[in-house]
């Protein structure tokens, strides 16, 4: 197995950059761009405007903006002498052009120099393959750090929301199945049209209003109790928080869990090794529970890697719903305020997300049936 999950990631590395390729291409496309976020304040002078164009490196070419935020600009230009200009660069080119004689030696003026030293300073970023993803344009701080710090939200969250969706989600197939043709099969059915037709906005504005303002027995939102301390209880002692958008995200996942458990397990109980234990007496307990679950897990390991990736990667709806200090908000905020590092980090942590969770789908297919092999 350990090979093919090599080989899994090997082959995932070009996939990764394509995703890449085309994310930076549609942040250089937006309208505005860093600058028009940057220069939100219409009292920057046209010539201040101009120097942060090339400070940033916008007006280059876009395979080199591409190649500077994917593997870094200290290896396309530093200073070899010391005296804060860009001599060893590959190339250079300040407000009036290119200024390099034969020898890729400067040649340059007081005030040229100056603008060179303010404008192309030896390359300090490492690339986001390095881990570098640039400052945040809104935090003005690292955007790496702007996601991790609310990365334990997601994943506490996302987690929960999983186990309780996985669980009931199976429960309510299993008996469905069971009870097949009854009263419980018959409702768990119409339950999960109505859970899959209603909207997650929808479904967490009506919870809040009927147990957070006419009950008022759940708070409206947030993570914990608004303190002067930054950090959060405890989560055994803000379980309360966590009830209504655990609630909204497992519905559709038992909504759908189940609608799949239960097909599966009708199609199961018609093989012929199930009427083989039949015939030789075996209960219907051990019947369903050993023989006919275990085959029956198989289209759930399909869906459960993209489940894991879509709660980790942020429900940005419901985390917006229940203002819950996550990834998924945080990205809708960096979109509307136009923080583009912070964007592009939430995309390509997405990404990798979404490609390991399909890794973990195929592997469960080996732990759930060992006949399936990996050669």
């Amino acid at each position: 197995m350990s090979k093919y999950i090599i080989r899994r990631l090997l082959q995932a590395f070009p996939i990764f950059i394509g995703i890449t390729i085309l994310s930076y291409g549609l942040m250089a496309i937006t309208p505005g761009g860093p600058v028009e976020a940057l220069a939100f304040n219409n009292r920057m002078k046209p010539r201040e405007k101009e120097e942060l164009i090339y400070k940033l490196g916008i007006n280059d070419p876009l395979p080199v903006q591409y190649l500077r935020w994917l593997l870094g600009d200290d290896w396309m230009r530093w200073d070899s002498d010391g005296d804060g200009i860009a001599d060893g660069a590959v190339f250079f080119i300040d407000l009036y052009g290119p200024v390099l004689n034969d020898r890729g030696k400067p040649t340059i003026d007081e005030a040229t120099g100056e603008a060179l030293r303010q404008l192309l300073p030896p390359g300090d970023q490492r690339g986001i393959l390095r881990g570098d993803f640039g400052n945040s344009i809104y935090f003005k701080r690292a955007a790496l750090d702007v996601l991790v710090e609310r990365l334990p939200a997601t994943v506490e969250l996302g987690m929960t929301a999983l186990i309780v969706g996985v669980v009931l989600g199976i429960s309510v197939g299993v008996l469905a199945a069971v009870n097949y043709g009854g009263w419980f099969d018959q409702s768990s059915r119409i339950g999960a049209v109505i859970v899959n037709s209603i909207p997650n906005f929808g479904l967490g504005l009506l919870l809040l209003l009927f147990f957070g303002s006419t009950l008022q027995i759940l708070p409206l939102g947030g993570r914990c109790r608004t303190t002067l301390d930054p950090t959060c209880p405890p989560l055994p002692e803000r379980l309360e928080y966590l009830i209504l958008p655990t609630i909204v995200l497992a519905a559709g996942a038992v909504a759908g869990y189940s609608r799949i458990m239960r097909s599966s397990m009708l199609d199961v109980v018609s093989e012929d090794y199930i009427r083989t234990a039949r015939a030789k007496g075996l209960g219907d307990r051990a019947i369903w529970l050993r023989h006919g679950m275990r085959n029956a897990f198989i289209p759930i390991a399909t869906f459960l890697g993209p489940s894991i990736t879509f709660l980790l990667s942020g429900a940005a709806i419901t985390e917006s719903v229940f203002s819950w200090p996550g990834v998924g908000r945080q990205a809708v905020n960096a979109v509307v305020q136009r923080d583009f590092p912070v964007v592009m980090i939430v995309v390509i942590y997405a990404s990798i997300a979404n490609i390991l969770g399909y890794l973990i789908s195929d592997i469960l297919y080996g732990i759930i049936d060992p006949r399936i092999g990996y050669n």
